[in-house]
């Protein structure tokens, strides 16, 4: 038998039970179920846990007026792209927290490259971001992330062009600032840098891959190869995957149009190209020792007279035996005369 203390506690255990389990009740029924009802509840704790990529936009607007939304975002922002994409958001809203978050991003080597994944290409509201983005490019130059960064960079356009130029002729920017401007999104103008700096600001496998690639669709950019590009360049078109019918564009125009003086230092490319490409530019070459006399040398110097590539060049060949050879100088008469001795002889 209890006594009265005894049921005394037991009536007020039961009675603060049923009202702890009341006032659970009421809290759990006050926690936010969605994003819309937390960011509605400016609760950042629920929205911070979430983590979705729709949590990290509601913290994004509210952080236009919560300094504490933007602790929680800076709390995600090493690893969360969401949080450099609601802070770019923030940007276009013209909140001042985004475009200082997203400078201290690229202020930061082990944030920049995230930051840069978050921000839109050629948007001029990126104007303001482009000494960040170069110091960004600078920072990350030991290793290969800055390409991302550099990619942004090459997207702006003409605000941006001394910044590219600088990256270029940098040799610890280069490779990077190649690998941003081959991106699709890269600017017209980044493009015609890598064509218009000095020779040595393109010296990088990275600049050379880019202007291969061009050369294979653009016309402008084949042009350029044969009148204006410094001859490692050339050779390293000559030993490239670019198809030999582009290639034989190039010597067609260029031992036409470059000046004379210049040619002996074409001669090794053009070897190599006769080499790789021997029966498409046959008919290129022959034209040429028939119609363009400021050729000749190069060509001749080119041309190996007990090389194989002269199987491959049967109209050559034929065009050594016309009669302008003997206008020519002695060390052009007796390489054609010996080309015509010993490799041409095989030709068929």
């Amino acid at each position: 038998m209890r006594t009265p203390a005894l049921a005394v506690f037991a009536r007020k255990a039961l009675l603060f039970g049923v009202v702890g389990a009341l006032l659970g009740l009421g809290s759990a029924a006050c926690k936010p179920k969605t994003v819309g009802d937390a960011e509605a509840k400016h609760d950042i704790a629920w929205l911070a846990d979430d983590a979705s990529a729709q949590s990290v936009a509601a913290l994004g607007r509210l952080a236009d007026k919560d300094p504490a939304a933007v602790a929680a975002l800076d709390k995600r922002a090493q690893l969360d792209v969401n949080a450099y994409i609601a802070a770019w958001e923030a940007v276009t809203r013209g909140a001042a927290w985004g475009t200082t978050f997203l400078k201290t991003a690229l202020a930061d080597p082990t944030r920049s490259d995230v930051a840069a994944t978050a921000l839109p290409r050629r948007d001029p509201r990126l104007i303001p971001f482009v000494p960040d983005l170069e110091g960004a490019v600078v920072r990350l130059s030991a290793g290969r992330r800055g390409s991302v960064v550099a990619g942004v960079l090459a997207s702006i356009g003409p605000a941006a062009h001394a910044h590219v130029a600088r990256r270029l002729i940098d040799a610890k920017t280069r490779g990077a600032m190649c690998d941003g401007i081959a991106l699709p999104e890269a600017s017209g103008d980044a493009k015609s840098l890598v064509l218009s700096v000095p020779p040595e600001a393109r010296d990088h496998a990275s600049c050379v891959d880019f202007v291969l690639t061009m050369a294979s669709t653009e016309n402008v950019v084949l042009d350029w190869l044969a009148l204006s590009a410094e001859p490692g360049l050339i050779t390293a078109t000559a030993k490239s995957p670019l198809p030999c019918a582009r290639l034989g564009l190039i010597w067609s125009k260029g031992l036409v149009e470059r000046a004379p003086e210049t040619h002996s230092a074409l001669t090794v490319p053009l070897q190599l190209s006769l080499r790789r490409c021997g029966t498409a530019l046959d008919p290129i070459i022959a034209d040429l020792l028939e119609k363009a006399p400021r050729a000749r040398g190069c060509i001749m110097q080119a041309i190996e007279p007990y090389g194989g590539e002269l199987t491959d060049l049967k109209l050559t060949c034929r065009a050594m035996r016309g009669g302008w050879v003997s206008g020519e100088s002695l060390r052009i008469r007796e390489r054609a005369d010996d080309a015509l001795a010993h490799g041409c002889k095989f030709v068929k």
